[in-house]
């Protein structure tokens, strides 16, 4: 590489296919650099610390590229391609979430963009993707390195203030309302968006194998995190027949309701900001389109308020991150010229619990919370989170465990619990 440049892999483990190397991509970056000649150098390393992704492999490609004048030019890209089946890709295979990524890329995020620039506004709403292809039975993409223009994520073990959640709830309702126009305007989206985490067309067994191979472990965790009145929860802790059905219900989607196209995984490492000289966010920037699904908006708010706040806000800004939301959402539905009745803030509100949504809080506490909440780590993948062995139930022992966990949930279960988000007997049979 050129001189001065230090690289570094903040995954050792990682494991990099032969395949990725420089003659590979030569075509593609003369495609974004013309004045390329050949690439001098190419090295590939992880592209983030395990623990910030669980459903992909990510890469950042280092590369010196000789140009036509001689001059040599450094360069680096974010390279994305699919988890090996036994390391957890056979289990994101099943969700179809590279051929809706491949979609969402391809067609939809630039679409919206372009639903904005109509109207005069600049709003950018994705990384800028260079390539996509299907080769071998892999969807690869190739990203801009927001890196360069200086975007970081933050630290997702301490989660966001409230300055990050303002810019990050109002950057997911230009989200939402572009999606909404689009919709209203083209149509509805294909088969695959009406599916996200759940997804029943191969029966249930997956979400049934899911929930009972970390079940008893979590509720044995539950008695050890001094709670007030955990016997209680623990004991409405729902049953797995109340867990299958409650998942289901994200499927049935009222027609006469404000629905969007949710981000589907929308949490703090899936957002990247970069500032202004005096650190105030200049820009945000949501990743990862892989699980978007047509829905109620309170999908991604429950998701994301869930995982992303700190601590000192997550509860008590509750109901004033929804009227963020709203306000712009309502701002930017406007200035689309959305013809339907908008949604009110009340309508937020009453999303939030319908039992059709309710599942999006329960399962990031359950399922993705013990995992986000752990400090990085080489076991820290979705592989070893679903093992249903010794390794993978002590991986959960230890992540049900953890301290930092613990605190956030001691205070989602009783707020949860006191909105009857977490009334799990709502889907007994009447």
């Amino acid at each position: 590489m050129s001189e001065n440049t230090e690289i570094i892999n903040p995954n050792e483990n990682l494991q990099i296919p032969e395949w990725i190397n420089a003659e590979y991509f030569h075509d593609i970056v003369k495609k974004d650099e013309p004045d390329c000649v050949a690439i001098k150098t190419f090295t590939p390393t992880a592209a983030i610390p395990p623990g910030e992704n669980f459903t992909s492999v990510m890469l950042r490609l280092h590369m010196d590229l000789e140009m036509k004048d001689g001059s040599i030019k450094p360069k680096t890209y974010i390279f994305k391609t699919m988890l090996d089946e036994e390391k957890g890709g056979a289990i994101i295979n099943k969700l179809s979430l590279f051929p809706k990524e491949m979609e969402m890329y391809g067609k939809y995020l630039p679409a919206f963009e372009e639903l904005y620039k109509a109207v005069g506004w600049n709003i950018q709403l994705s990384p800028k993707c260079l390539f996509t292809e299907k080769k071998d039975n892999l969807i690869n993409f190739l990203f801009e390195d927001l890196k360069t223009r200086e975007f970081k994520n933050i630290n997702r073990l301490q989660g966001c203030d409230m300055h990050h959640m303002t810019h990050i709830l109002r950057k997911l309702a230009e989200f939402h309302a572009a999606s909404a126009v689009y919709e209203e305007l083209h149509g509805a989206y294909p088969e695959d968006f009406q599916y996200g985490f759940v997804d029943n067309r191969h029966g249930d067994a997956f979400i049934r194998e899911s929930f009972l191979t970390k079940a008893e472990s979590y509720k044995e965790a539950m008695a050890n995190w001094d709670l007030e009145n955990v016997e209680e929860y623990i004991r409405k802790f729902p049953t797995c027949d109340q867990y299958q059905k409650c998942a289901a219900a994200t499927l049935q989607q009222s027609t006469n309701s404000f629905n969007v196209l949710c981000h589907g995984d929308f949490w703090s490492s899936n957002i990247m900001f970069n500032y202004l000289p005096n650190g105030e966010i200049n820009e945000t920037m949501p990743l990862d389109f892989q699980i978007c699904k047509w829905g109620s908006p309170a999908e991604d708010l429950l998701f994301f308020i869930t995982i992303s706040p700190s601590a000192e806000i997550r509860v008590k800004e509750f109901d004033n991150f929804l009227a963020i939301y709203h306000k712009r959402l309502v701002e930017c539905l406007k200035v689309l010229g959305y013809k339907k009745p908008l949604p009110t803030l009340r309508d937020i509100h009453c999303d939030m619990f319908n039992k059709n949504n309710s599942f999006y809080a329960f399962f990031a506490c359950f399922n993705h919370l013990p995992g986000i909440m752990l400090p990085s780590d080489k076991d820290s993948n979705i592989h070893t989170f679903s093992r249903n062995d010794a390794i993978g139930e002590e991986f959960r022992r230890r992540a049900y465990a953890n301290p930092l966990l613990v605190s956030v949930l001691k205070q989602l279960f009783p707020f949860y619990h006191n909105k009857g988000i977490f009334n799990f007997e709502d889907y007994d049979e009447k």
